[in-house]
């Protein structure tokens, strides 16, 4: 056994094996082995977040007996295998091999099995009896069956099966690699709104994912006590924000820009910034400042991700002490850079909203750590309302345009938004009668034709278990004068996103976010997360009138939930009500 590439500290690592049938020569042993290392090189492709590289385990020896699933699950263990992938090339005895190594593990191992369609041996029969063996004793076992040459002693898998296997391989990683990680959560749950509640024991039960609470009095003690920063680096990233990111793009005058509906965004040259006051200019520190705090303080916890609630007791209730909002840390911290250069995004929520938070977490988990935009769900516009508004602008639209068929929804939020997710942003005041403490919040105006999968978690006390309601989405490009008067229409000063779900008009989608927040993220392919749904037992929605099934776009659905009663019947009865 080897690896094919060693896991990082805090990574998590994939085990694959062959099982196959102890009356086959040699020359087709020597091909099962080959097939099991081509198919590791796979799952190189697979990135995990923080810089996290996956481990990749390798079993030399086939597992033809009893004693042989003994010998490779022990050296699994020793390796940290906690995600296994079954490899057959040739018939084996389900019982004899595959099942009798796995039950060395727990019954939530994520395991899958992954075979071509070949007719010598034969492979696919093999694949059938575990996979059916398996699902008839309640364990999920998703498979791939693809396309390789069927003779000759190194095939490999075509390009398409290939794809399949990553994300199969990714959802298998990402499921393995939350268990045990931790976010930092502070201070109330999204201005109490009970759609974030810090679900403690439903994350750990199902997501293996851990969170540090913790009070916002000890991060304002600590800028109070001008300490837990590094006072050189605050003079640096002071710098890097007013000189470089937001040089000249700094508007301390929010209020007067709204009132005269002013078009910072499409026309920034007309409108220059003022000079801030020295009193804006220590807020704006003092903003900067808890960027580095919590920075750091989840560093300290090794935390993949955190939230925050500006609001109420921060930064806007006046029976307390108001202090700068956390806007820029949060765009900061879903950012792939700040004042140091390149780095990993870190998923943050604004408003404490846990919930929005293990979205983003999932999301980065898998895709490698892409950014992801965090969002109100702020105004649906339906074709109608963006005719009727091109109409009073006189504007000619295109008919064909996406917004046009399906519609639009401004996401909007004030804080969050990753400074990935446009070519232009600025740094505007906030209003001070919602945050009399104060601050600076981004804004800016997403490029059209930024393909995402969108999607929200949300968690039923009737039944025990998470949901996502997701979709694949692009953003739009609408006519710049219609843009700034949307803009206008909600929160101008905040970053706005128009989204369209491919699938789904904007006259459903308006009914179908469960919570205020939706959240965003690029390359993550629909059925990647259906398989970490299944390893993690979420359910899915099904939005009215979508498509069930799209081949190439959705997973196979497992043999485990096809023989009892399909996938909402399964995973409502392993969640346990």
């Amino acid at each position: 056994m080897a690896y094919l590439q060693k896991p990082s500290v805090g990574s998590t690592t994939i085990g694959l094996f062959a099982p196959c049938d102890p009356r086959i020569d040699d020359e087709s042993r020597e091909r099962c082995r080959n097939i099991v290392e081509m198919t590791a090189k796979i799952l190189k492709k697979i990135k995990l977040p923080q810089g996290h590289k996956l481990g990749i385990y390798t079993a030399n020896s086939l597992v033809e007996t009893e004693a042989d699933a003994d010998k490779v699950a022990q050296e699994f263990k020793k390796a940290g295998v906690e995600a296994i992938c079954i490899v057959p090339d040739t018939w084996f005895y389900p019982g004899k091999t595959a099942i009798a190594l796995t039950s060395h593990f727990s019954r939530d191992t994520p395991i899958a099995c992954i075979a071509g369609n070949n007719a010598p041996k034969p492979g696919v029969v093999g694949v059938d009896a575990v996979v059916g063996a398996y699902s008839q004793t309640g364990i999920l076992c998703q498979t791939v069956i693809g396309n390789m040459p069927e003779t000759g002693q190194d095939p490999d898998f075509d390009k398409k099966t290939q794809g399949e296997i990553v994300d199969l391989c990714w959802a298998m990683a990402a499921a393995a690699w939350l268990r045990g990680k931790r976010v930092l959560c502070v201070d109330t749950d999204s201005m109490q709104m009970e759609t974030a509640l810090n679900h403690v024991h439903a994350a750990r039960k199902h997501l293996g994912i851990e969170s540090t609470r913790e009070s916002m009095k000890l991060f304002a003690d600590m800028i109070h006590a001008d300490k837990g920063y590094d006072k050189a680096e605050l003079k640096e990233l002071y710098h890097w924000v007013t000189k470089v990111q937001w040089k000249g793009k700094i508007y301390p005058n929010a209020e007067s820009i709204c009132e005269k509906r002013q078009e910072i965004f499409t026309n920034p040259s007309k409108y220059p910034a003022p000079k801030l006051t020295k009193a804006q200019e220590e807020k704006l520190k003092e903003e900067l400042k808890l960027y580095l705090i919590l920075r750091d303080y989840m560093q300290s916890l090794n935390a993949v991700g955190g939230g925050w609630t500006s609001q109420l007791a921060w930064g806007s209730d006046l029976s307390g002490t108001p202090m700068a909002c956390a806007d820029i840390a949060e765009a900061l911290f879903n950012s792939t850079f700040d004042h140091k250069g390149k780095k990993p995004a870190l998923p943050f929520a604004t408003e404490n909203d846990y919930q929005g938070l293990l979205t983003q977490v999932i999301m980065s988990a898998l895709t490698g750590g892409e950014p992801c935009l965090f969002a109100d769900y702020r105004k649906v516009y339906e074709p109608w309302e963006i005719q009727k508004k091109a109409d009073e602008l006189g504007i000619d639209l295109d008919p064909e345009a996406l917004y046009m068929k399906l519609g639009t929804i401004d996401m909007d939020n004030s804080g969050s938004g990753s400074l990935d997710w446009c070519k232009e942003s600025y740094l505007f005041e906030v209003f001070k009668h919602y945050f009399p403490g104060g601050g600076f919040s981004t804004g800016y105006i997403s490029p059209g034709g930024i393909e995402c999968f969108a999607a929200r978690l949300a968690y039923s006390d009737i039944q025990g278990t998470f949901s996502m309601i997701s979709g694949e989405a692009v953003s739009v490009d609408l006519p710049g004068p219609i843009a700034e008067a949307f803009c206008h229409a909600s929160s101008y000063t905040w970053p706005h996103t128009w989204i369209t779900f491919k699938d789904v008009p904007a006259s459903i989608t308006k009914y179908g976010c469960p919570a205020n927040h939706m959240h965003m993220v690029q390359n993550l392919p629909t059925r990647r997360w259906q398989y970490f749904s299944d390893y993690t037992n979420v359910l899915n929605h099904q939005w009215e009138g979508a498509p069930t099934f799209r081949e190439g776009r959705d997973r196979m659905e497992p043999m485990l939930y096809r023989i009892a009663g399909g996938e909402t019947n399964v995973k409502l009865k392993l969640g346990g009500r």
